[in-house]
């Protein structure tokens, strides 16, 4: 074997060891969890922030949500957060929704300033009296 096609191979094997290093080290998940969001049917999908929680800065995990992947923070499994609910119901959805892909303008009733319901329409969630 001559000595250069010895130095081709060992950069080689070289590079393939460091990639599969990398490639490991990357499908490896951050601790916690991605936080819970409603079920949501998506008609159209949006480029991701991420891939891997490795591509997210500190703590921040890759989660999907909204037809997406966007870096946030992790929440505890064992300590999930407190949720406030306001009081009154939600009326029953009837109904359709005939946009592509509607947005949410609340997840849950904490997210009202006013005490207002977060309850689901036939295009996303909303708040209601």
């Amino acid at each position: 074997m001559k000595a250069s096609s010895l130095f081709t191979f060992t950069v080689l094997l070289a590079l393939n060891i460091l990639t599969s290093w990398t490639v490991e080290s990357t499908t490896i998940a951050k601790s916690g969890d991605c936080p819970d969001t409603p079920q949501y049917q998506c008609l159209v999908y949006e480029p991701g922030e991420c891939q891997s929680d490795w591509q997210c800065l500190g703590k921040k995990k890759c989660c999907y949500i909204y037809c997406s992947t966007k870096c946030m923070d992790p929440v505890d499994p064992a300590n999930p957060p407190v949720v406030k609910v306001n009081p009154g119901r939600c009326p029953v959805v009837i109904g359709e929704c005939k946009e592509p892909n509607p947005t949410d303008t609340c997840l849950n009733d904490g997210d009202s300033l006013d005490n207002l319901k977060c309850c689901k329409e036939p295009c996303g969630w909303v708040f209601m009296c």
